[in-house]
């Protein structure tokens, strides 16, 4: 009967791809993550690295899923903006707030830089989170 439940877990298990496509809040995190990586045109080893781990530590994705989460969120989010992904976030605590901008900057930071259209991308998405131009300002 184990193997017959461990064949059942893993038949029910879903994919990264369907987790994100299930869970609009991980889906908008994770596009905002992506936005951010290619804020400023190109994204360098030290950005995937960060982006994977991100990832693996904050959605259980695994490494090797992340290009197939990366395509499903081309494909489907190329509409939404950094603002609408970041108003999803609207009605949450403050400190879960806190906790997504610590994720985007994390990511901006990821080789070391915080390119200009990085920062960019930051600040539109503090705005929609409610911080003022104050709080922003001391971000960076």
């Amino acid at each position: 009967m184990r193997i017959l439940d461990s064949i059942g877990n893993i038949l029910n298990q879903k994919s990264s791809v369907q987790m994100v496509a299930d869970n609009s809040r991980t889906a908008s995190e994770i596009l905002l993550l992506i936005r951010t990586m290619f804020a400023d045109g190109e994204m360098k080893s030290e950005e995937l690295d960060m982006f994977k781990r991100l990832c693996q530590s904050l959605f259980n994705i695994p490494p090797e899923d992340v290009p197939e989460v990366i395509k499903y969120l081309k494909d489907v989010g190329y509409e939404t903006d950094s603002e609408q992904a970041a108003s999803i976030f609207d009605d949450r605590p403050a400190e879960r707030k806190q906790e997504l901008m610590t994720h985007l900057v994390m990511m901006a930071m990821a080789d070391n830089e915080l390119h200009e259209k990085e920062k960019a991308v930051l600040q539109r998405v503090a705005v929609v989170l409610g911080y003022s131009e104050r709080q922003i300002a001391e971000m960076f």
